[in-house]
């Protein structure tokens, strides 16, 4: 019997970016739906083709999703349009604050572009290419739905990255460690904590959000789903924070670069009560911090004290119990050794020979007198 090979599986992210293509061609927009471009470029597989294990299992999902392929031999690839100076103009000063595709669909008269579209990788190319400004490529492009761990190991690792000399060994997992992961592993599954990651759009907040609520949360293995929903709370507030000081540190650069002059002055004093605002609200978040997470320590350790408190009253019922069982057991002990003399003497008792050494009598003496 001939063993077929089973095609390889894709991931989410590849089907997702498949997916998008189907989507981009399906509004009419010129994006390349060769095979060869959708097997290696799209889903990532270099150097394979239709007849590998990867190229079949991009065939499988895109007849799933009712979207046929161009074969290499009838692909015919369209020149890409080139940007106008203009648009040039209107990247270079807009690339620092705005996104690719934010940028592509503004260029283009286009709403319906992505991030996979061919005016948002032009648009993108001519980023890159460009020097200065500090551009960070992370906070522009557009992220995609969180996707919680579902494996142990991954929840770990995860633990080991955002704390240093976390003391969970991989190797090495005792049982409260091994509770701990799992439990952090249904935390990061909960649908607030979902949906809280994929509504930041940048890898930056997301990276601080997660870290802190690891931290808070990766040795806690009794939260109530209250408590998650108020670390949740809480982690949020850390990255709320963290860009109210970032919007600081920009209002003040601006600050220090004003001009001297009539206009620069009045410019100033906006910045000033701007910055001012900012660092009230800087310290309104924390202040809200240090209290929920006060709370949130007091409550978990009242809990604590309680089940203390309970287990201890259980222990010292089955204590008392045991006590009760064993004072019981010495009476029916004495009670059975009673009994077993009683009957010994009563034997005794009637045994002629006993009574007469007893009485100091010999046969002799008991038959004449």
């Amino acid at each position: 019997m001939i063993d077929i090979p089973k095609p390889e599986v894709l991931t989410n992210e590849q089907k997702f970016a498949l997916t998008s293509v189907r989507d981009s061609f399906l509004a009419e927009q010129d994006v390349d739906i060769s095979l060869m471009h959708l097997i290696q470029d799209v889903a990532g597989f270099k150097g394979k083709d239709g007849r590998s294990k990867e190229g079949r299992a991009v065939k499988a999902y895109l007849s799933e999703i009712d979207f046929n392929a161009i074969p290499a031999s009838e692909y015919q690839k369209v020149e890409k349009p080139e940007l106008s100076e203009e648009q040039k103009e209107f990247i270079g000063n807009n690339r620092g604050t705005m996104k690719y595709v934010e940028m592509s669909r503004i260029l283009f008269s286009n709403d319906q572009l992505t991030s996979l579209s061919a005016e948002t990788r032009m648009v993108t190319d001519y980023c890159k290419s460009l020097d200065g400004e500090g551009f960070e490529e992370s906070e522009e492009e557009e992220m995609l739905e969180y996707k919680p761990p579902k494996h142990p190991d991954r929840v770990l690792s995860r633990i080991n990255k955002f704390i240093l000399d976390s003391g969970i060994d991989k190797d090495k997992i005792n049982p409260r460690q091994k509770k701990n992961i799992d439990k952090l592993m249904g935390y990061l599954h909960t649908f607030r904590f979902v949906h809280q990651m994929s509504n930041y759009d940048t890898q930056t907040n997301r990276d601080l959000f997660e870290s802190s609520f690891v931290r808070y949360t990766h040795d806690k293995s009794d939260l109530t789903q209250e408590e998650v929903d108020q670390y949740i709370v809480l982690s949020g507030e850390v990255v709320i924070a963290s860009n109210i000081q970032r919007r600081v540190g920009r209002l003040q650069r601006l600050l220090d670069d004003t001009a001297s002059d009539n206009e620069g002055r009045r410019i100033s004093m906006s910045l000033v009560e701007a910055i001012s605002t900012a660092q009230n609200e800087y310290n309104s978040c924390v202040n809200r911090q240090h209290k929920l997470l006060s709370d949130l320590k007091q409550k978990r350790s009242d809990r604590l004290s309680k089940q203390v408190h309970e287990n201890a009253s259980i222990l010292n019922l089955v204590e008392t119990w045991k006590e009760e069982e064993g004072r019981k057991e010495l009476i029916r002990v004495a009670e059975l050794r009673k009994k077993v003399i009683k009957e010994e003497i009563n034997n005794l008792s009637t045994m002629d020979d006993v009574k007469a050494r007893i009485f100091g009598l010999s046969d002799e003496e008991a038959l004449n007198g």
